[in-house]
């Protein structure tokens, strides 16, 4: 047999496989307390819920402390600062893949909030990749009110607020020492 005829493809074959670019899109309901903490993003407000036993602070609010295995209510919420620190970061190195628009590198950071809360995977504004540490004092920018959206948000966002938090800028006020956050990374 030649080459040529090992190459040659039946027409009538059954299909084995195929290359398909698809996209499936579905829409969740988002829990209670996580359309909450939507709506107070739209009011430029951060919330979280503070466990009645062990006092540690969730944002968004879960519904429950995971550690003491209690429910968190509607009488557990506060208003969360929006100034705090970076407590761990993550730099991020674009691999370029169909969909993917950024192309160089970027951080995300961790946050202490100041009178207690985290927030994780949020954006670092004005401060190139190699400049960012732990121990940043940062403050939130909001997105402008006409362009402030919460359509990303899941029931598994984890604190992140892309659409209504454009990230945290420095506020240029000293480091915080480490000693003010070493206990609280996560």
């Amino acid at each position: 047999m030649t080459d040529a005829k090992q190459d040659e493809v039946d027409p009538n074959a059954p299909v084995a496989g195929m290359d398909f670019f698809m996209q499936l899109e579905y829409h969740e309901l988002l829990c209670p307390v996580v359309r909450e903490f939507a709506d107070a993003l739209m009011d430029k407000r951060l919330i979280g819920h503070r466990c009645p036993q062990c006092g540690l602070v969730y944002s968004p609010p879960r519904g429950y402390c995971p550690i003491c295995v209690v429910p968190t209510t509607k009488a557990d919420e506060i208003e969360l600062a929006t100034r705090g620190i970076v407590t761990n970061y993550t730099v991020v190195t674009p691999v370029q893949y169909y969909g993917q628009e950024e192309t160089e590198p970027f951080a995300k950071v961790s946050l202490q909030l100041d009178g207690g809360g985290n927030l994780s995977l949020q954006d670092l504004l004005e401060v190139p990749v190699e400049q960012v540490h732990p121990g940043m004092r940062v403050e939130v920018v909001w997105a402008p009110d006409s362009e402030r959206k919460v359509d990303d948000i899941t029931n598994r966002s984890w604190g992140t607020a892309e659409g209504a938090i454009q990230g945290w800028k420095p506020t240029g006020e000293p480091d915080a020492s480490p000693d003010d956050y070493s206990d609280k990374v996560f």
